[in-house]
């Protein structure tokens, strides 16, 4: 059986008159504290995560429950129309991007429009504090290095509001004093390399057999770097007498930096490759050769080389 028309209009002035009661009885504000993820490479692979707390402080009468939402928008450094993600900006404008969480491993949330139910227990000043996750998410040497930042100022970037049933009810606001995310973007490399393979030979090798591979090298830009490459696993005695194995059959083999196989390329200053980073990819030719006057045993024969940048 359905309430008459005027106790229904009854219930919701209570109602709203409880609300209401609730939001002048307290009065809560919020801090958050600055978020710095420190040195972080911005290599492929790499995972920078860090975190943050929220402090939320509440005056009120005793036992009283109060809907409490904190709101922080983009800062200065910006962020998408979702503001997932956020930016971290240096001092040309160039962006880092990054994600605010709400749990370390939750959804992204970029409005971060989070809403709280707390109870204050006593008569006095009441604080908690809840953790807020953050992540770059920019994996990329494009980035340049340096100091990138994003400052939250005023209540279009950081707010509290209070005494709400939902965040899409309006009640008492304070803003929330400025605090910033920061991260310090250091010199960063990565590579990939290409096979070598010499195919298929006689077991007499009466004239030189040349074969290429690549290494491609990206490193953030004006990043100074030398790429080394190992000895083998084979052995020999230096970058131009290396051994391919088949058990104990040997077949020599060298590795040079260019395509007339006249400067070898080792693992030392003298016969290393030098090169200054530019933010993408920088491919070299390591050139190849089977010297020639070398008798095979028949099976298939091989090396391991390890390919080091250092930076």
């Amino acid at each position: 059986m359905s309430l008459p028309s005027y106790i229904r209009a009854l219930l919701l002035v209570l109602g709203f008159f409880l609300q209401a009661s609730a939001a002048q009885a307290v009065n809560c504000n919020a801090t958050i504290s600055s978020i710095n993820f420190g040195s972080i490479s911005v290599r492929a692979g790499a995972v920078n995560q860090t975190s943050g707390v929220v402090t939320i402080t509440c005056t009120g009468l005793l036992g009283l429950a109060v809907g409490v939402c904190v709101k922080i928008g983009t800062g200065s450094g910006g962020g998408s129309g979702s503001n997932s993600p956020r930016y971290l900006v240096n001092a040309t404008g160039d962006r880092l991007n990054y994600e605010l969480r709400p749990n370390g491993n939750g959804p992204i949330n970029g409005t971060w429009n989070q809403q709280y139910y707390l109870s204050i227990i006593s008569v006095g000043t009441v604080s908690w504090t809840i953790p807020i996750f953050a992540s770059i998410t920019s994996n990329t040497v494009a980035v340049d290095t340096g100091s990138y930042s994003s400052i939250f100022s005023g209540v279009s970037d950081a707010s509290i509001t209070y005494g709400v049933a939902s965040c899409a009810i309006l009640g008492s606001e304070n803003p929330i004093p400025d605090f910033s995310v920061s991260a310090d973007v250091v010199p960063s490399c990565e590579l990939d390399v290409t096979a070598m393979n010499f195919g298929n030979l006689n077991t007499q090798v009466l004239a030189p057999v040349d074969q290429n591979a690549t290494v491609n090298v990206r490193c953030t830009d004006s990043t100074d770097y030398s790429v080394t490459l190992s000895q083998g696993s084979g052995g020999g005695t230096g970058p131009t007498d290396r051994r391919m194995k088949n058990g104990s059959h040997e077949l020599r083999y060298g590795l040079y930096q260019d395509a007339s196989r006249t400067a070898p390329w080792g693992e030392s200053l003298s016969n290393d490759v030098d090169s200054t980073g530019i933010g993408s990819n920088q491919a070299f030719t390591i050139y190849g050769r089977i010297p020639a006057n070398q008798s095979a045993y028949f099976g298939t024969y091989s090396d391991s080389v390890v390919v080091t940048v250092n930076y």
